[in-house]
């Protein structure tokens, strides 16, 4: 259970930092400082073992927490600027002096605990960039005629697990955490149409909106719709808490744009609890999402039909998703 605790405190932090931050071989993470005007990503934060720390190099703010039953007031002031509630805040206080005897009779140094952030992955030293794959190669044509070469750096792996496959990277904060491979034309049933390696609460091209100054981030869910659009892509028809978290931290107007189909309708049910908006595009029948209507409307009338067809009327969202 300390571990628990350990971790509810540290995320208290963690879990709120801004989308865009980046890592110093020391382990520090970066990012604008929330306590004065810095946007140079001067303030820090690093975990070691129980312990966290904060400290800005701009204004010199300076807090952080080891084990112990207590939040100091900097630690509470940092994190309700990062965006904690009170609410929050005061549940993990709660929580802290239930087990104030163990934490008391407990060395730091003794406890290890890691955080879970994404982790980087490495690349295949001999993967190439499909765009420099000969025009009649089967998977550069492939990419062409789904209208996505050119729009985000594809890879081709030649291990027999993944040569007939379009390999699209996932990044977060610059770094490779994973990949999607996308069989061109799956010989039988057995054969899987993506191959993943991704981790939990991830969101594909959520780095293209970190620092953006668009007001507005399309939510699909498919990796070729969000490529399409020029969103971003849950990977799946349902949300999880850890994805709704980053998506909530890009501070923009969040429009999502579900498949027309039953499967789509659960997504919908999560868009109305979130309070995101929902889109129902007046496309034709057999347009069964955003990559299809992007090919036969194109890309800017596809955005544009999704953005003027969006509603945040949670009775009208609900009637429309009977429909679908």
């Amino acid at each position: 259970m300390i571990d628990e605790i350990v971790a509810q405190v540290h995320g208290l932090i963690t879990n709120n930092l801004p989308v865009r931050t980046n890592r110093t071989p020391s382990g520090w993470v970066t990012f604008d400082c929330p306590m004065c005007n810095d946007k140079r990503k001067r303030g820090g934060v690093i975990e070691s073992g129980a312990k966290i720390s904060y400290h800005c190099f701009n204004c010199d703010y300076t807090t952080g927490w080891s084990m112990n039953p207590h939040l100091g007031k900097r630690f509470k002031d940092l994190v309700e600027r990062l965006g904690a509630t009170k609410a929050d805040v005061h549940q993990v206080q709660v929580n802290l002096l239930k087990y104030s005897e163990e934490l008391d009779n407990i060395e730091p140094d003794e406890f290890v605990y890691s955080s879970g952030r994404f982790d980087t992955v490495e690349i295949p030293a001999d993967a190439q960039s499909i765009e420099c794959l000969p025009a009649d190669h089967e998977l550069r044509q492939y990419a062409q005629a789904r209208g996505i070469l050119g729009l985000y750096p594809l890879l081709h792996f030649p291990d027999v697990a993944n040569r007939k496959r379009v390999v699209v990277p996932f990044t977060y904060n610059g770094d490779v955490v994973g990949w999607t491979g996308r069989h061109i034309s799956p010989p039988d049933k057995d054969t899987p149409k993506y191959l993943m390696n991704t981790q939990p609460g991830y969101v594909f091209n959520i780095d293209r909106f970190a620092n953006d100054t668009r007001e507005i981030v399309i939510v699909t869910e498919g990796i070729f719709d969000a490529i399409l659009v020029d969103g971003v892509s849950i990977m799946g028809n349902t949300v999880t808490p850890e994805q709704a978290h980053l998506i909530e931290k890009l501070g923009k107007r969040v429009i999502v744009c579900p498949d027309r189909d039953d499967a789509g309708k659960e997504l919908i049910q999560q868009a109305i609890a979130l309070d995101w908006e929902v889109s129902f595009p007046p496309w034709a029948p057999d347009i069964k999402d955003a990559a299809d209507a992007a090919k036969r409307y194109g890309r800017l009338a596809t955005v544009h039909s999704i953005i003027t067809n969006a509603t945040d009327n949670k009775v009208k969202i609900k009637v429309r998703s009977k429909l679908l």
